[in-house]
């Protein structure tokens, strides 16, 4: 309980340092915001690890960014998986998730300002826009994380995969990276607000090429980046 009530005083302390500088850069430099936005998100990220006494483990952290736009898809057990990606990539990342995020009072202001991507789901031309935004952003060489499963999983099993990550791909014609995470689950699980100490694993797979890939491809390239999740998972795509 002790270390559970110490790692939540370190993410409101984490969230207002760096979302308030955030904030700060955007009004009062907004021509370095860019330049400093990019690494708030790691910085966030990484305080909470500490914070929370998570270890991370990065395997194949080459295959990330590369300076490519490229949209990272991955297995969802934690909230904490969001703070492993967030670690591990550091630089030029962007978030896509759900708009009540962007409601949050301070924080989902700075939770947008710095390039993450928030969905309404309720309003299509909303949602319209902001895949047109995400489109901007891997032009400039960001990586999109998306969790196609929609929601965190309950019992670690990979759920059913919704296929928008896919057609925004496709759409913008740039690689699908698909990543493992193992160990999440057991720091804090869905449902519970207990944090525990453990060891995070990110792994990441080879990148699957869009080049030349049509809509009637959704389908399998969602098909063969869940393979390559389950066989990262699995141990058998680690080397």
């Amino acid at each position: 309980m002790i270390r559970t009530i110490w790692a939540y005083a370190v993410i409101i302390g984490a969230t207002l340092y760096s979302g308030g500088r955030a904030i700060l850069y955007y009004f009062l430099w907004p021509r370095h915001f860019r330049r400093c936005a990019h690494r708030l998100t790691g910085e966030w990220a990484s305080i909470i690890l500490w914070g929370a006494g998570t270890r991370l483990i990065v395997r194949n952290g080459d295959r990330l960014g590369q300076g490519r736009g490229q949209i990272l898809v991955s297995n969802h057990q934690s909230w904490f998986d969001i703070f492993a990606l967030g670690t591990a990539l550091r630089q030029r990342v962007s978030f896509v998730g759900k708009k009540e995020l962007s409601r949050i009072p301070v924080v989902g202001a700075a939770w947008e300002k710095v390039g993450n991507i928030a969905i309404d789901r309720s309003d299509q031309q909303a949602a319209i826009d902001s895949l047109r935004r995400a489109d901007e952003l891997m032009k400039e060489g960001r990586t999109i994380i998306m969790f196609p499963e929609g929601t965190r999983s309950p019992t670690g099993d990979m759920g059913r995969f919704k296929k928008g990550a896919f057609v925004m791909a496709i759409k913008s014609q740039v690689p699908v990276v698909p990543v493992g995470i193992v160990g999440t689950r057991r720091i804090m699980k869905k449902g519970s607000w207990r944090m525990a100490s453990g060891t995070a694993t990110v792994i990441v797979g080879h990148p699957i090429e869009t080049a030349g890939l049509t809509m009637r491809d959704r389908n399998r390239l969602s098909r063969e980046c869940r393979e390559a999740i389950d066989g990262l998972l699995n141990g058998a795509g680690e080397a």
